[in-house]
């Protein structure tokens, strides 16, 4: 069975479509949830802001784990 170049072209397409799209809704979901609201208290924006610092703290230390594990992931294709 030969696999034609212009269907794993199509089916990459439809992976990465649907991996930024699932990517997208979660961070709007974040974002919306650690918004800030003209009737928030004060304890409550102290708790979305340190919920926010903490998001970003994450997103910051797991990049490079991603960067590495994307690496690898060429480098066994290639």
């Amino acid at each position: 069975m030969k696999i034609r170049k212009e269907e794993l072209h199509a089916d990459e397409q439809q992976a990465r479509h649907e991996m930024a799209e699932w990517t997208a809704q979660r961070y709007r979901t974040f974002n919306d949830w650690v918004a800030f609201r003209e009737g928030d208290p004060m304890w409550l924006l102290v708790a979305k802001l340190t919920g926010r610092f903490f998001g970003i703290a994450i997103m910051v230390i797991l990049s490079p784990f991603i960067a590495i594990g994307l690496l690898l992931a060429f480098i066994a294709v290639f």
